[in-house]
């Protein structure tokens, strides 16, 4: 049995989980199954959503935000004889991992973090994350094998000196897909997913679509996701008497696959993606996307395919307009959007992600 050891920030359980959680939940369950003995070291988030559910990999907690970065790595290294290899997931702020682990090791890096720095942290610290994460942590890491989920991603991360990147694309869960409608949908409804960061762009994305429902964009807006910015766009909502968005907060899988299916199109503003997950969900309900063209959505959205991709958060309406004018193009993206998600899969991106580190520990 292969033993390893998992560095992440968050845990699948933990309130703030994202799309990266999403995918490590997903691939290190499929490794638990296949026999390799799994155990995650992640951050106490210090609430009371400290479960993980239907995880059946240990999840230890130790250190808070900032202390789980040296907790984890004492804490692997006290167990060091129990775990046969490093699996690091380096979501900005690194573990180190190559520094104090002498054994097999890969990271799993979904996207740079650019304009996040400043999103998310006072000037000067933003410019030192940024720099380090652009050079200090590609020389520290260039000898560990990186796997990113897509093309663009591995040439941003060659292109600023990590030497061995991997591709493995992300799957979908089965529980996405059924019928496809062979027509647009009436109601008109637009769907964003994603945890309310400052990263996702959404106070400004509502605040476009606003100005152009006033310019005759009759839609509504199903907001799904919790986060730091929830009370900010709720007050937001209030001030603005904006009855056509509905903030749902987090839901279940199945209310998420009807909100998905009585959408029109999925709509996301975010500035960095490694992928962009829920826009391959939609997919696989057969919704095509109007996007950002950034790293991550470019993996995700073929544009003029699957989707449109927008080069700034203010073009998103008139793409929008246009896609909701030509049922028949409509009708085009939303087939190709399936039949693309529909390829993907959790079982195949488990299993390369496995045959990597298998490769390195031999």
């Amino acid at each position: 049995m292969v033993r390893v050891a998992v560095l992440s920030w968050r845990s699948p359980g933990d309130h703030d989980a994202g799309g990266s959680e999403l995918h490590a939940k997903e691939v290190l369950a499929r490794w638990q199954d296949e026999g390799v003995d799994v155990t995650m070291f992640a951050r106490d988030d210090g609430g009371s959503e400290r479960r993980v559910g239907d995880v059946p990999f240990r999840v230890e907690r130790v250190g808070s935000t900032y202390s789980v970065f040296p907790a984890a790595a004492a804490a692997v290294l006290s167990q060091r004889r129990k775990f046969d290899a490093v699996v690091e997931i380096l979501n900005g702020v690194p573990f180190w991992s190559p520094v104090w682990w002498r054994g097999p090791n890969i990271v799993w890096l979904h996207h740079l973090h650019t304009d996040m720095w400043k999103q998310s942290l006072p000037p000067v610290i933003a410019s030192v994350g940024r720099w380090n994460e652009r050079r200090v942590v590609p020389q520290v890491y260039r000898r560990t094998p990186v796997v990113t989920l897509a093309e663009a991603g591995k040439t941003a991360l060659t292109d600023i000196g990590f030497r061995s990147v991997h591709v493995v694309s992300p799957g979908v869960d089965n529980c996405f897909d059924g019928r496809v409608d062979d027509v647009l949908p009436a109601s008109r409804r637009l769907i964003v997913v994603g945890r309310l960061a400052p990263v996702k762009q959404i106070e400004e994305l509502l605040r476009v679509l606003h100005e152009a429902r006033s310019q005759g964009l009759v839609v509504g807006v199903d907001l799904v996701g919790d986060g730091p910015l929830r009370s900010t766009i709720e007050c937001w909502k209030r001030a603005q008497s904006a009855d056509w968005l509905t903030i749902h907060g987090r839901v279940d899988t199945e209310t998420l696959v009807d909100l998905y299916r009585g959408a029109s199109i999925l709509v996301s503003a975010s500035s960095a993606e490694g992928w962009g997950m829920t826009v391959t969900e939609a997919a696989r309900c057969g919704r095509p996307a109007v996007v950002t063209d950034v790293t991550g959505h470019r993996a995700s959205v073929i544009d003029g395919v699957t989707g449109d991709l927008v080069p700034r958060v203010a073009d998103i309406p008139s793409a929008i307009s246009r896609l909701l004018a030509d049922e028949q193009r409509w009708n085009r993206y939303s087939s190709a959007a399936h039949e693309r998600a529909h390829q993907m899969s959790w079982d195949k991106a488990a299993q390369e992600h496995l045959e990597l580190l298998l490769e390195v520990a031999r």
